[in-house]
């Protein structure tokens, strides 16, 4: 990488997966997030499973970001 992009990767449990977020960030803090699973993801995620992707994404991002806002997220 280069002097103006910087990496922040992340691991957390959802259910009995594990999710690595990559998160790729240039200056003015645009960013992109790359989430891998382990095994691979679900089709569906139940209630629960939600709640701790939402929860590790939010905990990931407010340490990558610090108090700075998240302006978007887009899943896919």
């Amino acid at each position: 990488m280069n002097d103006k992009t910087a990496a922040f990767v992340r691991r957390f449990p959802v259910g009995k997966h594990t999710v690595t977020m990559t998160l790729t960030r240039r200056r003015f803090l645009a960013g992109r997030i790359t989430c891998r699973w382990r095994p691979p993801k679900p089709t569906k995620l139940t209630k629960e499973e939600k709640h701790e992707y939402r929860s590790g994404r939010a905990a990931a991002l407010a340490e990558a970001y610090g108090s700075s806002r998240i302006g978007l997220i887009v899943e896919m």
